[in-house]
């Protein structure tokens, strides 16, 4: 791993500690003693273990993806690649990183880039225009029986997921709309050293070529993809659910839980941390803390379920890439 990583890692470490010890400081109590002591052995396996299968279901969703469309790659390979997202969206700022090392990764074990990318970014504007419907959902279904939520929330929410899920609804439709803007980019000095025009446009009419064959060929594999999305979706909104419930029974009913999570998701992630250290906490506790008797009892539901999913995805994924680092690398597709 280069210097770069290594150093996004300790800063996430920091930060995220500094987190805890705000919170710790603010109870005057050792928030993680008290955590520990509140889950037992069992539990805490539980806990461990579905967050893991989350990543599991996600990974062979995408081996049934890229085995349909005729790339090979074993389902450890692509259930490694999920983790590889989550490792580097918790190490780098607004966790943008996940989706590009995805694709590298993928590529290396064996899917052309241009399928890898497209297939991830689908796998984005799915998983964010899911967010956006069910924003919407929870805007007619059930937030006149739902408190806690502000309408500035729901709001923001709403047009931060249907926005984004249009910006990459038109980047995967319009390559070569993009491959224009790169290559205009590409003219500007210095920055014409790293790109390459040629290569660049070869690789963008590739791409185009893979997002018309799947629009084309694989219709029916969009839908089922889209049906497996979002009970993934639902999936890792029950860990989270089951993770709150060890240490506050939530006054809530898990479907509304779900909308509610994918609400404050949206917005959540918006802090230029790595990770989005402090903000995940700091809204997930007020958004959550009128569903629960103490606010106390939130907040180390909401510290449990940070560990499993931002902490234990940084050992496992630097698991993964130390691994990869000892094995012989096979040659891989150039495109």
């Amino acid at each position: 791993m280069s210097k770069k990583i290594y150093i996004g890692i300790l800063l996430s470490v920091v930060i995220s500690g500094l987190v805890l010890f705000a919170y710790s400081a603010s109870l005057n109590k050792n928030i993680i003693l008290h955590i520990l002591n509140s889950v037992s052995f069992y539990e805490f396996i539980i806990a461990i273990s579905l967050t893991i299968l989350s990543f599991v279901i996600d990974g062979i969703k995408y081996f049934i993806v890229f085995k349909v469309l005729g790339q090979k790659i074993s389902p450890i390979a692509a259930i490694n690649s999920c983790f590889i997202t989550g490792y580097f969206s918790a190490v780098t700022p607004f966790s943008i990183g996940g989706q590009p090392f995805q694709i590298l990764y993928l590529n290396k074990k064996g899917v052309k880039s241009s399928y890898a990318t497209q297939v991830v970014f689908l796998r984005l504007f799915e998983m964010i225009f899911l967010m956006f419907l069910i924003d919407l959902t929870y805007i007619f279904a059930f937030s006149k029986n739902v408190a806690g939520i502000s309408k500035n929330l729901i709001s923001l929410g709403l047009i931060l997921t249907f926005l984004t899920s249009l910006i990459i609804l038109l980047s995967i439709i319009f390559p070569k709309l993009i491959s224009k803007i790169v290559l205009l980019t590409s003219k500007i000095p210095l920055i014409n050293r790293f790109l390459q025009a040629e290569k660049i446009e070869s690789w963008f009419h590739e791409l185009d070529e893979v997002i018309k064959k799947i629009f084309r060929e694989h219709k029916f594999l969009l839908f089922l993809d889209l049906i497996m999305m979002f009970f993934l979706l639902m999936f890792q909104s029950y860990v989270f659910f089951y993770a709150l419930n060890i240490f506050a029974p939530l006054r809530i009913k898990f479907i509304e839980f779900f909308a509610t999570v994918n609400i404050v998701n949206a917005v959540a992630f918006l802090v230029p941390t790595p990770g989005a250290s402090g903000s995940f906490e700091f809204v997930f506790t007020n958004a959550l803390a009128p569903f629960a008797a103490e606010k106390e009892l939130i907040i180390k539901g909401v510290l449990f379920f940070r560990f499993l999913s931002y902490y234990l995805v940084i050992i496992i994924g630097t698991l993964i890439l130390f691994l990869n680092l000892l094995k012989p690398q096979k040659t891989s597709p150039k495109k």
